[in-house]
This record gives C-alpha cells, sequence and structure tokens, in this order.
C-alpha cells in the first residue's frame, strides 16, 4: 500500500510539473531562481519524470579511489534549468567520467536515492555557484554534455571537464582508480568553436587588441589552463571590449 501511494504521489507531482505555471528567464549573468516546492516532511518534487527519466543511478567502480565526480563526492544544493523554468533542488552532482547530471532524491519514507537526470532535458544548472549548460542551446557541436560557463559575452569562454578510470589494480588501488581532473578552454562566437590551450591560441584569435590582451594576461598573472572562472571571466570581458573596439 505504502509503494502504491508513493507512485500515486509521483503521478500528481508530473501532472503539477507539466502544467506550465511561471516562467522564468536564463541570464547567464544573474540568474532568477524559482523554488516550486519545499517540503522536508514531504516527498521532495526533485523534477521527478519530468527530469529524470525515472533511472536509479548507481555508481561504478564505488570502491574505487577517488572519485567520477567533478569536484568531490559530496551533493550540495543546486538548480535546474529546463523549458525556461528552474528547479531547486537539495542534492546535486556531475559525473565527469559517464557525463552524468545526478540528482539526490528523498522519498517519503526518508529512504535517499540517487537519480540519473536526462540530459535532452536539461538546459543549464548551477552547482558550488558555477553555471554549466548544455552546448545543444548555444547551437554548437562538441563532445561535452555540460560545459562550465565563464562568460556570456559575443566571445565567451567554455570550459570542458573530464576524468577517466584507471583499471590498473595495484596493491594501493586493488579496485582501480579515478584520475585527476582535465579540463580544456573554448572561445566560442555564433557556432563558432576554437580550442584554446595557451597565450599563444588565444592571441591568434584576436583580431585587434592583441598587444593590450597579452599585457593584461601578463598584469594579471593569468595562465589559462590554471586561471579560475573569473579570472577568465575578466579576461574575456576585457577581450570583448579590444573586439568591439575595431566595429566602433
Amino acid at each position: 500500500m505504502k509503494i502504491l501511494f508513493e507512485k500515486f504521489f509521483v503521478i500528481l507531482i508530473i501532472n503539477f510539473l507539466l502544467t506550465p505555471k511561471l516562467s522564468v528567464g536564463q541570464s547567464y549573468n544573474t540568474i532568477s531562481k524559482l523554488q516550486i516546492i519545499v517540503d522536508s516532511g514531504q516527498c521532495n518534487y526533485s523534477c521527478n519524470d519530468l527530469l529524470i527519466n525515472g533511472q536509479v543511478y548507481y555508481q561504478p567502480n564505488r570502491m574505487a579511489s577517488g572519485t567520477p565526480f567533478i569536484f568531490s563526492s559530496t551533493f550540495n544544493k543546486g538548480t535546474i534549468f529546463t523549458r525556461g523554468l528552474s528547479y531547486d533542488v537539495l542534492g546535486l552532482n556531475y559525473n565527469i567520467v559517464d557525463k552524468e547530471l545526478i540528482l539526490l532524491h528523498k522519498m517519503s519514507s526518508g529512504a535517499m536515492l540517487h537519480i540519473k537526470l536526462s540530459n535532452i532535458l536539461v538546459d543549464s544548472f548551477l552547482l558550488n555557484n558555477y553555471l554549466f549548460i548544455a552546448p545543444k542551446i548555444l547551437n554548437i557541436n562538441i563532445n561535452y554534455t555540460y560545459m562550465l560557463a565563464a562568460n556570456n559575452d559575443y566571445y565567451r569562454i567554455l570550459i570542458g571537464f573530464r576524468k577517466e578510470f584507471i583499471n590498473r589494480y595495484t596493491q594501493s588501488n586493488p579496485y582501480g582508480k579515478f584520475g585527476s581532473t582535465k579540463k580544456l578552454l573554448f572561445l566560442v562566437h555564433d557556432t563558432i568553436v576554437i580550442k584554446i590551450n595557451s597565450k599563444k591560441t588565444l592571441l591568434k584569435t584576436a583580431t585587434s587588441g592583441k598587444k593590450e590582451i597579452s599585457a593584461f594576461l601578463k598584469r594579471h598573472k593569468i595562465k589559462l589552463l590554471k586561471a579560475t572562472p573569473n579570472q577568465l571571466n575578466q579576461l574575456m570581458d576585457f577581450y570583448n571590449r579590444q573586439m568591439n573596439s575595431t566595429h566602433e
């Protein structure tokens, strides 16, 4: 009976979510958050089948050293954006080995489930105050499910993260291990994507202001592959001003 009740409750929530009530404009600089349901005593909405496609997530190689997740194995509060709506969730994490966004879902019984979200429906999400977007919403073709958006100008930098499971079994890692996180930077404008892995490749993309951009990098001690998203945002703000000056 309890299981039937939970299924009935889930169906009601799905019907609620599928009926448009409020739309939220997405801005990658200032994002408004819409909290649909907050009731820790009930079954949390957690986007249910509207996003999750009903798949429970089981982490592969759970006993391996390290973690397949982008920052750590800890699930933190986040926000999911889809179809012009936003959903605040209690636990979210991004598996960059398998390119899967995982939701921590609390059932009415108190049991916690890890749910695999549908990447077909998720447009973007906030995690640890970083905005990750699906390249599809920019109409670009690149082999990443989600990328960290460092800025939102005409010329923008997107950061792609990858990690792999290393199936070498040793005394110190009897179940294998997850490798270190690798990141690549991409300069995007319109639908053009250019890999940026050094100062030299960035300067090649500049149609003007090469000396100024080079001086900016030196002055702020920015090394591209080690730069923080905030540093990249500052860099691209300056970069865009240089590019715009050619059209004034």
